[in-house]
């Protein structure tokens, strides 16, 4: 399965730059409004609510209605697959996300490593 750039669906402030309300974002993803009820109770996506509850769809609410939709049309999986899937990749991707994280403090901690070898080498050589 091959999601291009859509794995990326965890809110941000710089992911929520438009909002939209459900008929916008139903006609937006060629849905159904009742489609996108749908899968807000069944938990696939949590759109923003207004004080008078009406839901609103960010970007990144699009991205992961395009996931999902994806899912359902183009590989047939039911939503509780569907909910597995998102779950898993929420999580593969904190795991990654960590990951990195470590592989910076790593390389930074290596970096001053070194730059502390090479201050010593140099000390030695100007004693010389």
């Amino acid at each position: 399965m091959n999601f291009d750039n859509d794995l990326e669906f965890n809110k941000t402030e710089e992911d929520i730059v438009g909002v939209y309300i459900i008929s916008v974002a139903a006609r937006l993803m060629e849905m159904h409004p009742q489609t996108l009820r749908k899968y807000d109770r069944a938990g696939l996506v949590r759109p923003s609510r207004t004080v008078g509850m009406l839901r609103l769809y960010s970007d990144a609410d699009l991205v992961k209605l395009r996931i999902i939709k994806r899912l359902v049309e183009h590989y047939g999986i039911n939503l509780a697959g569907v909910s597995l899937i998102l779950d898993l990749v929420e999580i593969l991707t904190r795991i990654l996300q960590h990951t990195e994280e470590q592989n910076e403090i790593n390389w930074i901690e290596k970096n001053d490593k070194i730059e502390k070898m090479i201050n010593m080498a140099l000390k030695e050589i100007s004693y010389i």
